[in-house]
């Protein structure tokens, strides 16, 4: 709702840095990072199209990934999104900030750790590897599409609960030995002394 009221709908269009319009997309960056997606983490599709992205049937987004200026997104159905990065804000040479439109076909797929930037058009069923950019769509592969982990099948909970969770809970466990073992030292050695002697004795 904040968006909404603070800044409406997103435009495509240069501003100049740290106008009126910048600060308005600011209040909404912070607001947004501090509020998160709420009660609609579990369903973040609902949540973006709520915000103004036009988004299609039966796409997965992770909750890693990062989308904003919504009104500028359109994503096609069947679309998955594995922690990447999808803006259409960029700085200019002239010291402005630019909102471009991006466009994601149906079908494609954007691994973790990938950047989607303003103006950017993916053609249908692209591939987007790990670590690259929409500037870099030649390297787009097909045989990247196994590399996103929302179209991974889920292990089912009984392999969670019997494997996966002792797995992590071992791990936790593990990270935290050396401070407690530091604690259990420094609890048990000797902090103070029952009288002390003056220099004058």
């Amino acid at each position: 709702a904040a968006k909404w009221c603070i800044i409406g709908r997103y435009v495509e269009g240069r501003s100049a840095i740290f106008g009126k319009d910048y600060l308005k997309w600011w209040m909404v960056s912070q607001l947004q990072e501090l509020l998160g997606a709420g009660i609609f983490e579990s369903n973040l599709s609902l949540y973006y199209r709520m915000l103004g992205a036009k988004i299609g049937i039966g796409v997965k987004i992770s909750k890693d990934t990062k989308l904003s200026e919504f009104d500028l997104l359109f994503i096609g159905s069947k679309v998955a999104l594995d922690n990447a990065t999808v803006r259409p804000f960029a700085m200019d040479s002239r010291g402005c900030f630019a909102l471009r439109k991006i466009q994601i076909g149906e079908n494609s797929s954007v691994c973790a750790k990938s950047t989607i930037a303003g103006g950017a058009t993916l053609p249908e069923g692209t591939c987007v590897g790990p670590l690259s950019s929409s500037h870099e769509l030649c390297d787009a592969r097909p045989e990247h599409r196994m590399h996103c982990r929302p179209l991974r099948a889920m292990p089912p909970m009984w392999l969670k609960v019997l494997c996966g969770w002792p797995i992590l809970l071992l791990q936790r466990a593990l990270t935290l030995s050396p401070v407690l073992l530091l604690m259990v030292h420094m609890a048990s050695s000797e902090w103070y002394v029952d009288s002390f002697t003056s220099i004058q004795d």
